[in-house]
């Protein structure tokens, strides 16, 4: 007859991690839990009693919305393939909207609530009171648990958020800036959109307030918003560069990256006026290796678009809220220097 202590030390845990797994008590991290489970399942330790409670699968939705950014794919895509699903007891039932519209937002959500019945929801909020409301509602009166990652409603009811910060990210963009522009010359920011995202919003903010404390002999222009639309950004750009010859730089807080590359290469300034840019995606990177972009700001996309799914099964098995409420990625910078080759 298998015992505990051959599964622990077939698993390289104490007897007591061992017991605290079979039975969804409190004090171990769901892949180790879920880990422990498969080995006593292939020992033939797990019992009838226990197996439903164990092999029951919690449906998670995850609503992601700017869908046709590449660092919004690359999230989808680890939300899709997530490394450990095969030990999780985990359903993720994936929507993505492409722009940012709030009444999408609450369809998607409502759509898997009411018609796929999720126990907890991950989320990439809009900026809207209306979504604040609507997490508010599924935590307090429908008991299911919200996690919001990338960007954050921090007086909404969530269990956590999982994500960057974007005001510092914002001034990390401005400190890289300041030096490659010398604190000098002209500055143009270009915003993906004016409303319903708070990473544009909280970029900028962080990007403002880095210039002018630290770097006032440069002038922020007025900025400009493409709309998610990469041709309008690319004439922007290039209207800019002709009208303005001490544009010295340009800052990107999200969409409009091709658009901007575009028009700096037909107007033959690539490498002359310095980018700024956020996402550490393929496309981003090549832009470096090609010269157009000086450097890329990343936000620890695997971390995004893994953890969430963690915290959720760990609340909706054990009960548990996370430690750390407020999980902030580490800022990573990419440049020509420290960049893989194509």
């Amino acid at each position: 007859m298998v015992t505990m202590q051959q599964i622990a030390e077939a698993c390289g845990v104490s007897r007591g991690t061992v017991d605290r797994a079979l039975h969804n008590k409190p004090g171990i991290r769901p892949e180790v839990a879920a880990r422990i489970q498969e080995k006593a399942r292939e020992m033939g330790y797990i019992s009838a009693r226990l197996m439903p409670a164990m092999l029951k699968t919690w449906k998670i939705g995850v609503v992601l919305h700017s869908g046709s950014s590449g660092f919004v794919r690359n999230l989808a895509a680890l939300f899709e393939n997530l490394p450990d699903k095969d030990l999780l007891p985990v359903q993720i039932i994936l929507r993505t909207m492409d722009g940012v519209d709030i009444q999408h937002q609450l369809a998607l959500i409502d759509e898997l609530v009411d018609i796929e019945q999720i126990d907890g929801l991950a989320l990439m909020p809009l900026a809207n009171s209306q979504i604040r409301d609507k997490i508010n509602e599924l935590s307090e009166k429908k008991g299911i648990p919200v996690v919001t990652l990338n960007t954050d409603i921090s007086d909404a009811n969530r269990i956590a958020y999982i994500g960057p910060d974007n005001i510092a990210s914002g001034r990390s963009a401005a400190g890289l800036m300041g030096l490659v522009t010398a604190g000098a010359g002209h500055i143009l920011p270009i915003l993906g959109q004016q409303s319903g995202h708070y990473a544009d919003s909280q970029r900028l903010t962080g990007f403002l307030e880095e210039m002018g404390e630290h770097f006032p002999g440069a002038v922020v222009l007025q900025p400009e918003c493409c709309f998610l639309d990469n041709q309008l950004a690319q004439r922007l750009v290039t209207r800019a560069i002709q009208s303005d010859p001490e544009l010295t730089g340009i800052y990107i807080t999200s969409v409009g990256r091709s658009g901007v590359a575009r028009a700096l290469r037909q107007s033959g300034m690539s490498g002359k006026i310095h980018v700024i840019m956020h996402d550490i995606t393929p496309p981003n990177l090549q832009l470096i290796r090609e010269g157009v972009v000086d450097f890329v700001i990343g936000q620890d996309v695997e971390t995004q678009g893994t953890r969430p799914i963690h915290v959720l099964y760990d609340f909706l098995s054990n009960h548990h809220l996370p430690e750390e409420r407020v999980q902030i990625m580490d800022i990573s910078i990419r440049f020509r220097c420290n960049i893989p080759e194509a």
